[in-house]
């Protein structure tokens, strides 16, 4: 029996812990598992290593495969080349890792039998059932996606006062606006707030500039510094993005971000000017450090547990697909597994930050998304008597 894996779109920590306990299930159970490299550039060009044959470090970062993005839609003859190749190899089964776009063109192959892991620091392939009021962890398809929480643990340690941003903006009266990823979606952005930073602004909700910028303007007159994170994908209320490089559309027509955080801090320097020294109103982009490095415990935990539950799925013999959910009960974390005959198109399970997790008039998260991210990141100390209160209500610098 042939199994072949495949990973794509941005890499995560936790990729080759899913390939590595795939590959251990699979030579346990006598299969033959064929990794195929740069996703599914691999798979149309038939290019593939046998990973019975080679030895995985899951705790290591990144994907072994190697990564692309393809949108075989796009290629003519794409799916029926694919669909070939799997033939061609007398291959049963198919293990596609990715994100929202990767995932999507499993739907071009069906009804060969497939499992879908979710994988991407942007955490938006899920669902939250919207007809509830309130918070319910029952009710939430797919709890996290694997890089989601070292991602999520990261930048709520690079904004915080115990490891990070907090004492560096206090120290020199700094505005430090820090860019999040996060396409169209605001998840990796809110869960800084694990680690206290003022103002959080995220793709969901437009930015009103001038109700934020009195905002602040009050935080530095009350404590002196100011932290903000941005989403890379976030919007003016005109629909606009702050910033994206158009003329850089890629396969799935996704502009290029990443830029966000430096045009809000040149709005601000110049609308800031005469109110303190704007030579200190900063920007920075962690970018690829958030999807880089080790998988934390949690990250790592359950990406063995689908790699080795995609393995043992695939080997009953299964005519159709599924996607592997993690849900979250009283008893804990759990996989579920999903039927793909469910779903018209991968986009049906695209998760966007509502009212109940992000209060948009104070630019925080609420409770109720406090609530959320605590099964996944532990929230960070933040010492409100650190420090001195600034002297005066006003700052002039002429």
């Amino acid at each position: 029996m042939r199994i072949g894996i495949l990973t794509g779109g941005g890499d995560v920590q936790a990729l080759n812990a899913v390939i590595a306990s795939a590959s251990d299930t699979a030579e346990k159970l006598g299969i033959e598992l064929l990794g195929f490299h740069k996703g599914w550039n691999g798979l149309l060009k038939n290019n593939y290593t046998v990973l019975n044959r080679v030895t995985l470090n899951p705790a290591i970062g990144g994907t072994i495969l190697k990564s692309s993005r393809m949108n075989i839609a796009r290629i003519e003859g794409g799916p029926q080349n694919i669909l070939g190749n799997l033939k061609k190899n007398k291959i049963t089964g198919l293990i596609n890792i990715g994100g929202e776009d990767t995932l999507s063109n499993s739907f071009l192959i069906e009804p060969f039998p497939q499992v879908l892991i979710a994988k991407t620091i942007d955490n938006d392939v899920g669902k939250i059932d919207d007809a509830k009021k309130e918070f319910d962890i029952r009710a939430i398809t797919n709890y996290f996606t694997l890089g989601y929480p070292t991602a999520a643990e990261k930048i709520s340690s690079f904004v915080s006062q115990k490891e990070g941003l907090r004492t560096t903006a206090y120290s020199h009266e700094r505005i430090i606006i820090v860019e999040a990823m996060g396409m169209h979606s605001g998840w990796l952005a809110l869960s800084s707030a694990m680690g206290h930073p003022d103002l959080i602004i995220i793709p969901e909700f437009p930015l009103r500039y001038d109700f934020f910028l009195e905002k602040a303007k009050t935080l530095y007159e009350k404590q002196g510094h100011v932290i903000v994170v941005i989403a890379e994908g976030a919007k003016w209320e005109d629909g606009s993005f702050i910033y994206a490089e158009k003329d850089e559309i890629e396969e799935f027509g996704h502009p290029r971000f990443g830029g966000s955080a430096n045009a809000l801090k040149n709005l601000l320097k110049k609308d800031l000017a005469g109110f303190c020294d704007t030579r200190n109103v900063n920007a920075m982009n962690p970018s690829y450090l958030y999807r880089s490095g080790a998988p934390n415990g949690l990250d790592e935990l359950w990406a063995k547990k689908q790699g080795e539950r995609a393995v043992r799925l695939l080997a009953r013999g299964k005519n159709d697909s599924v996607f592997l959910s993690i849900q979250k009960d009283e008893s804990g974390f759990n996989i579920k597994e999903i039927s793909l005959s469910n779903f018209k198109s991968i986009k049906e399970m695209h998760r966007f930050v509502d009212r109940r997790f992000y209060d948009p008039v104070e630019f925080k998260i609420t409770e109720a998304g406090k609530r959320y991210l605590k099964e996944i990141i532990r929230e960070l100390p933040l010492d409100e008597s650190y420090g001195f209160k600034p002297r005066c209500n006003k700052r002039e610098f002429n």
